[in-house]
C-alpha cells in the first residue's frame, strides 16, 4: 500500500519558518527600497520601486495572500502590460525582456531569503523525530467523520498482506522535510492497522517537484490561460509556465512525482492551496481516483475559528473545499457522475496536529524566523493564516 504525502509552505510555517509570501515580500521592500509595508499605497513611495514585478504586487497587495496567488498574479501582471502595449511609443520586446529580467530577480531573491531563514549547513539537529513520524504514519487520516475514519480503518487493514510506504513531495523550496527525515532513527514501525510486524516504511527519497534553493526553483503558472501568451516568445514563455519548465529543463522530478502519485492508494495533501498554478497535479491526482473507486484523497486545512458543533458549518466547510478541488478539473470535462464519485472519495481534515508536527524554531536564524504557531495546518501560506 502506497500512501502519499502533498507538503506545500503551511508545512513550512507549521515548522517555524517564516516563509510565508507576506515575510517575504516584506523583506525584499525594506531591504532594497527602504519601503515598509502598510495597508495604504503611497504612490510616492511606489515610485522607487523599479522592478515591474515587485511594482504590480505593491499595487495588488490586498489580492495577494499566499504563493499561489502570487503566481497567479504574475499573468495577470503580463496582461496589464499587454495593455500598455496599445500606447505610443511602446517597445514590445524592451518590455517583454524588463518583465523576464525582473522575474529572474524575484527568483534570485526568493532564493537568497530562503536560503538564510531555512536551517543551515552548519547546524546539527541534536533530537531524534522518530515519533513524530510515528505518529504521522499512524495519524495520517485523525479526523475525518466517524464513518470516513471506519471506510479507511477497513481499507489499511485489509491489506495485512503488503507492506506500508509512505512517500513524501514536497512543493516547498527548503530543506525542512529533509532534515526530519533525516534526523529520525527509525523509518519504519510495527504496522498497527493489522498487526502484521515491522512493515510501514518511509521512502528516504523526498520529491522537491519544483526544485530546491540553489537547484531549479520552479515559480511560475499552470498554463498558457493564465497569461498573455503574445507577449513573449514562445522559449520564454515556457520558461514562465511550471509543467514546461520542468520539462525543458530533463529533470525527473515531474516524472517521478506523477509515478508515485499514480500508484498511490491514499493522497494526503497537507499545507497546500488548492491553486489553479498547479492545476496540473490536481488533475492528475482527480484521474488517479476516478480511475480506481478504491483510492482516497485526504485534504488538511486550516480554519481560524473551526465549529465541531453545527452539522451545517461542518457541512458547508466539507463541501467548500470539495467545490475548490473540483474547480480545478474543467480541462477533464467530467460527467456528473464523475464529481459525485470524487466527492465520495475526498476526506477532510481540519487543523490536525499529526502531520510531521516539528518545530524547528531553536535551529533557524530567529531574526527572520520568530513564529509562535506551531500546529498542523492546511496552509498558513494558502489562506487567511499568511
Amino acid at each position: 500500500m502506497q500512501i502519499t504525502f502533498l507538503l506545500g509552505n503551511g508545512f513550512d510555517i507549521q515548522c517555524g519558518l517564516k516563509t510565508s509570501y507576506i515575510d517575504f515580500y516584506k523583506y525584499i521592500l525594506k531591504k532594497k527600497y527602504s519601503i515598509n509595508l502598510t495597508k495604504e499605497i503611497d504612490k510616492e513611495l511606489a515610485l522607487k520601486i523599479d522592478n515591474i514585478i515587485y511594482s504590480e504586487i505593491y499595487k495588488s497587495k490586498d489580492n495577494i495572500e499566499n504563493w499561489a496567488d502570487l503566481e497567479l498574479q504574475l499573468g495577470v501582471f503580463t496582461k496589464r502590460l499587454k495593455k500598455r502595449l496599445n500606447e505610443p511609443d511602446q517597445d514590445v520586446q524592451k518590455i517583454a525582456n524588463k518583465f523576464l529580467n525582473d522575474f529572474e530577480i524575484l527568483r534570485e531573491d526568493l532564493n537568497e531569503y530562503l536560503k538564510y531563514i531555512q536551517i543551515q549547513d552548519e547546524i546539527e539537529i541534536s533530537e531524534d523525530f522518530s515519533d513524530i513520524l510515528s505518529t504521522t504514519m499512524d495519524k495520517f487520516f485523525e479526523g475525518v467523520f466517524s464513518r470516513e475514519y471506519d471506510e479507511l480503518n477497513y481499507i489499511l487493514k485489509e491489506n495485512r498482506n503488503s507492506a506500508f510506504i509512505y512517500n513524501f513531495i514536497s512543493f516547498n523550496y527548503t530543506n525542512s522535510l529533509q532534515e526530519i527525515i533525516q534526523s529520525c532513527g527509525e523509518i519504519s514501525k510495527r504496522n498497527i492497522f493489522n498487526g502484521s510486524g515491522l512493515n510501514q516504511f518511509i521512502n528516504k527519497k523526498i520529491i522537491n517537484v519544483h526544485g530546491l534553493i540553489d537547484n531549479l526553483l520552479t515559480l511560475g503558472l499552470n498554463d498558457e490561460t493564465q497569461l498573455a501568451t503574445d507577449f513573449f516568445d514562445m522559449s520564454d514563455l515556457n520558461d514562465l509556465i511550471k509543467p514546461k519548465l520542468l520539462e525543458i529543463n530533463r529533470e525527473y522530478m515531474r516524472r517521478d512525482a506523477e509515478i508515485i502519485i499514480d500508484n498511490s492508494d491514499i493522497i494526503v495533501i497537507f499545507g497546500m492551496s488548492i491553486g489553479s498554478t498547479d492545476k496540473h497535479w490536481w488533475e492528475k491526482i482527480a484521474n488517479v481516483l476516478i480511475n480506481s473507486k478504491n483510492k482516497k484523497l485526504i485534504i488538511h486545512l486550516y480554519d481560524e475559528k473551526p465549529s465541531l458543533l453545527s452539522p451545517r458549518i461542518a457541512r458547508k466547510r466539507r463541501e467548500s473545499k470539495e467545490n475548490e478541488f473540483l474547480s480545478q478539473l474543467n480541462n477533464l470535462d467530467l460527467s456528473d457522475e464523475q464529481k459525485v464519485q470524487l466527492r465520495k472519495q475526498i476526506y477532510i481534515v481540519t487543523n490536525s496536529e499529526y502531520i510531521l508536527n516539528v518545530d524547528l524554531r531553536k535551529y533557524l536564524n530567529q531574526d527572520k524566523n520568530e513564529s509562535t504557531n506551531v500546529i498542523g495546518l492546511e496552509t498558513k501560506g494558502n489562506s487567511k493564516a499568511v
